[in-house]
């Protein structure tokens, strides 16, 4: 019988070259704070290989850890651990110092139509796919990153990330993908001798909060809330996640019905892709929760990327935190109801358009605000369309797919480009009665919307 676990291979660490990076402490900012007390987020990156687990090691494993080696010469943080700073109480930092690394873990398994498909997969057997992020309790300190490969001889290798999310924003940890898969891939099955480093920005002081008001007013309403033991947080064994497609004609067609009710009512909002497709899966996420009661309220929390919001923008090889909360909130009877569509649209655009004019003002209350909004567990998204995952090219071909396995602990929706056409793939967890309920809404939705615009 095949073993739930995959066998582990070896467990390495993976460091800087020698001498490449002086050591550092890099302090948080308010935008990294408020993640202190979020689960990990974790990756999985599927790619096809059809070759035994010795060719990989032999061939493959000294061109990923050599490549990575040389990646985190400018990505650097990641190889350093978050920790107090000393003589503080509550000042956290990123601190890297010569010796610092990323654990690598190489497993093989053999159960490899389990977890390759566009089938539900229970989150249970994802997560075997995932280092862990384990604290020392002797030091206190907690490690970035850790990266785990398993092969699935003959038939496909599995690159999983779990990342503390104080470190950098999606943003910043896919382009540390994206950059670790152009070195491999580049300089593919050879040692490397020397590579000139990515240009990549770390300075926080790009960040502006003179007397620290921001970060200390955020700290404090987060206060207690630390999750001291990253490695123990749980998700429910028996939720699976499922894989939904919109191509681009899905999309095109919501923007469609929803400039056709805005001019029925009279109104003017906004009509974007991000906007239409969380409505769109919201309204039917609220469906298939059966346990919602109609009179209640429900909740959106979204992520807002803040580069723009300051003069001149935060460059975009910035790597730390740049994003804050956006809540949406409606009512459950009108997401149901026949105007669900319409309700969700015009309550997370008008969100995103205040979002964009606040800025960062009410920056102070985001602590008291992720407190209060979580405690209704809100729906979210984890990831973006616009951070081209499906580029992540080590060398064996585009990834198959792309899962985004930490949603099971914030009941968020995973957001990617498509990886076969111009449109967007969405991640959920679910039951399966929720999934049933989900795919229905889903294709009946979308035939009852193209029967109000022709």
């Amino acid at each position: 019988m095949a073993s739930a676990h995959p066998k582990i291979i070896e467990t390495s660490l993976v460091f800087p070259p020698a001498g490449s990076v002086p050591g550092t402490s890099i302090p948080l900012t308010f935008f990294d704070v408020i993640w202190l007390s979020f689960a990990p987020v974790e990756r999985l990156f599927f790619y096809p290989f059809h070759h035994s687990t010795s060719h990989f090691t032999s061939y493959c494993l000294p061109a990923l850890k050599s490549s990575l080696s040389l990646t985190l010469q400018s990505f650097f943080p990641l190889a350093g651990n978050i920790r107090l700073t000393p003589e503080t109480t509550d000042k956290y930092e990123i601190y890297y110092k010569g010796g610092d690394s990323v654990a690598l873990t190489v497993a093989e398994s053999d159960r490899y139509d389990e977890v390759f498909s566009d089938h539900p997969r229970q989150i249970s057997k994802l997560k075997t796919l995932l280092p862990r992020l384990s604290k020392s309790e002797s030091s206190g300190l907690q490690p970035v990153l850790a990266i785990q490969v398993t092969v699935f001889p003959s038939h496909g290798l599995v690159i999983g990330t779990t990342l503390h999310h104080s470190a950098c924003d999606g943003k910043g940890s896919v382009n540390f993908m994206c950059t670790w898969a152009t070195i491999c891939h580049t300089n593919y099955s050879k040692v490397l001798q020397a590579s000139t480093p990515f240009r990549i920005e770390v300075d926080r002081s790009i960040i502006p909060d003179p007397d620290g008001s921001l970060y200390t007013a955020i700290l404090n309403n987060l206060s207690g809330t630390e999750n001291h033991n990253l490695d123990g947080i749980q998700s429910d064994p028996e939720m699976l996640l499922a894989s939904f497609k919109l191509k681009a004609e899905h999309i095109q067609l919501l923007k469609e019905v929803l400039l056709h009710e805005a001019a029925k009512r009279n109104v003017t909002l906004r009509c974007s892709t991000a906007v239409v497709t969380y409505a769109f899966v919201w309204a039917g996420y609220v469906k298939a929760k059966s346990t919602l009661s109609e009179t209640e309220d429900v909740y959106c929390m979204f992520a807002t990327d803040h580069r723009q919001s300051y003069q001149p923008p935060i460059p975009e090889n910035y790597l730390g935190n740049c994003i804050g909360p956006c809540i949406v909130q409606a009512k459950v009877k009108d997401l149901i109801g026949p105007a669900g569509f319409f309700v969700a649209c015009q309550a997370i655009g008008k969100a995103f358009d205040e979002a964009k004019r606040v800025g960062i003002q009410n920056a102070e209350d985001w602590g008291k605000i992720v407190l209060e909004i979580g405690s209704h567990k809100p729906f979210g998204t984890s990831g973006s369309f616009r951070f081209k995952v499906y580029d992540v090219d080590f060398g064996w071909g585009k990834p198959a797919k792309v899962d985004i396995v930490s949603i099971a602990y914030s009941g968020a929706m995973a957001v990617a480009e498509s990886r076969e056409h111009d449109g967007m793939e969405i991640g959920l967890c679910f039951t399966q009665r929720e999934i049933e309920v989900f795919t229905n809404y889903i294709g009946e939705g979308l035939g009852y919307m193209s029967t109000l615009v022709n």
